[in-house]
């Protein structure tokens, strides 16, 4: 994926980004600044090693004092987004730690184009209460973008970002922004509380599990946020999380059909399953299936596909799936016996071994 996206970060791209520093600081270097993102190693570089490159060269061919290069940066960067945007934020972090108020106005804006998330977090290693205090302010603001970032930027295990090692041990600090979010009336920033929270249960479920239940039921908007941030504790059939929506173990029958017991790149695993059970039963089902993939050490490592959330009525329910065994960036998949689990709200109710050659 990665080696996709870096290639956002072409001539075309460097060119533009030089001729609009140029228009709104004329002593800038184009030369110097094409010559140092288009190194004999440039080719090599992954995404954020890119976006670091073209950082130092940003400093370089401005050849200004930190809050004078942020001036000539804030009209520029207006002219570009996602990705492309991470070079704004970027600079911030690596020139900007000596100047935090600076730096908290130019992410400010940066943010509203692309993201701040990953800059911010040096920023609450160095000068913690200052960083909280500053987030809690954008968790208040007007700005969706900057609400966004409140939350994003804290979460103790952004992907990509630097860990947050005390809000991992001590995340207490952090609550009242989420506090403050948790009706947001933007899906964006819905969905980072969902995946702060998400974070933070995995180091401290019981205290996310505190916060869900005394959430509960207090707002549709707070209700979904509370669904995808136990996502990982359902998925684990953490008891407390399965009781929240009353998912319980029940007399339900699970027939499992394995269409084939080998399976390779070119052969999915294919599979059925049919509930069957009393026509007077009705309840919450949440059905998943869990795969046990054969590691290269020869041990399993499980991951849960969601099925179905449905209520059982009394009708016998059918499913069907088809699993790819096609290698991904994030697994590798390895030749040996494999394991298939069907759960039933957090229970396994079928299995069966397959094989992948």
């Amino acid at each position: 994926m990665a080696s996709l996206l870096k290639d956002l970060f072409n001539i075309t791209f460097l060119q533009q980004l030089a001729a609009l520093c140029l228009h709104h600081y004329p002593a800038f270097d184009t030369q110097k600044f094409l010559q140092q993102t288009q190194g004999p190693d440039w080719d090599q570089l992954e995404l954020k090693a890119r976006v670091r490159q073209i950082s130092h060269a940003l400093h370089s061919s401005l050849n200004l004092p930190y809050a004078d290069a942020i001036t000539v940066l804030i009209p520029v960067s207006g002219h570009f987004s996602g990705l492309h945007g991470f070079v704004f934020a970027d600079y911030v972090e690596v020139y900007g730690l000596d100047d935090p108020q600076t730096s908290f106005s130019a992410l400010a804006h940066f943010t509203c184009f692309s993201t701040g998330e990953f800059a911010i977090r040096p920023f609450f290693q160095r000068y913690p209460e200052l960083t909280l205090t500053q987030m809690r302010l954008w968790a208040n603001s007007d700005n969706l973008h900057l609400r966004r970032l409140a939350s994003e930027g804290s979460r103790p295990r952004l992907p990509w970002g630097m860990a947050l090692k005390a809000y991992k041990k001590d995340p207490t600090p952090l609550l009242p922004i989420l506090e403050q979010l948790k009706t947001d009336t933007e899906p964006y920033v819905q969905r980072s509380v969902a995946n702060h929270l998400n974070d933070i249960s995995k180091d401290h479920p019981e205290l996310v599990l505190d916060i869900a239940q005394s959430w509960f039921g207090q707002h549709a908007v707070t209700d979904w946020i509370i669904k995808h941030a136990l996502r990982g504790l359902l998925k684990q059939a953490h008891p407390r999380a399965l009781a929240l929506y009353g998912l319980q173990q029940l007399p339900l029958q699970v027939r499992l059909e394995m269409m084939n017991a080998k399976v390779s790149a070119s052969e999915p695993l294919h599979f059925g399953i049919e509930l069957s059970g009393p026509l007077e039963l009705e309840a919450k089902i949440r059905l998943e299936y869990k795969i046990g993939y054969r590691k290269k050490s020869g041990q399993l490592n499980y991951k849960v596909f969601q099925l179905s959330n449905k209520v059982w009525t009394g009708q016998t329910m059918e499913f069907e799936r088809r699993q790819s065994f096609i290698d991904l960036t994030t697994r590798k998949h390895y030749p040996g016996q494999h394991h298939l689990q069907i759960m039933l709200n957090g229970h396994c109710y079928a299995e069966s071994f397959f094989d992948f050659r």
